[in-house]
């Protein structure tokens, strides 16, 4: 019997045993799947909201554009399309936007027409400014655009592999397409 008990006991035997080298494997590999798996769902939702702020700015340009008027309702309603199209992405004070219309003047400088903000940290330009980022390779003199700025802080529902909020912005510069300029809220 104590043979038979140093013989189970013994380095030897023990090396020669293969039991349980499966769940030692996985023990060892999974915290690195785990870990791969969580990365590449931050990284999705990252890219997700990415490319929903930029959807988002394109149609509220476009939307805007599309008008001949733009009055402080339909401003909000702007706005509240914006919100709605980050969902599930939560946005608060996190989303931020503008609407500008510019014309460009006879000195080849784009002059603020209006410019309205939803108040979450992109301010109004001032009616008359200089906007320097519109130039004459996109609108002629005596031309308007409406400028639209988006703004993202995205923070990820899942954890701390991205650091901190990332931002995500985007511009978009469209031509009115009912008439010469559109007319903005009062």
């Amino acid at each position: 019997m104590l043979r038979r008990l140093n013989q189970l006991f013994s380095l030897k035997a023990f090396l020669a045993d293969k039991r349980g080298v499966s769940a030692i494997e996985f023990a060892m590999v999974a915290p690195l799947l785990i870990m791969a798996y969580l990365s590449l769902a931050e990284l999705t939702l990252g890219m997700m909201a990415s490319r929903r702020t930029s959807h988002l700015a394109a149609t509220i340009g476009d939307l805007a554009a599309q008008s001949e008027t733009l009055s402080s309702a339909n401003i909000t309603d702007l706005w509240a399309i914006g919100t709605s199209m980050l969902q599930p992405f939560s946005t608060g004070t996190n989303l931020k936007m503008r609407l500008t219309c510019v014309t460009m003047n006879s000195s080849n400088q784009a002059k603020v027409i209006w410019s309205v903000d939803n108040g979450n940290g992109l301010a109004e330009y001032t009616n008359g400014a200089t906007l320097a980022t519109v130039t004459t390779a996109q609108i002629s003199a005596n031309e308007s655009l409406i400028v639209t700025e988006v703004e993202y802080d995205y923070d990820s529902p899942i954890g701390n592999f991205l650091p901190g909020e990332t931002k995500f912005k985007d511009t978009f510069f469209h031509h009115p397409r009912n008439g010469a300029a559109v007319t903005g809220p009062s």
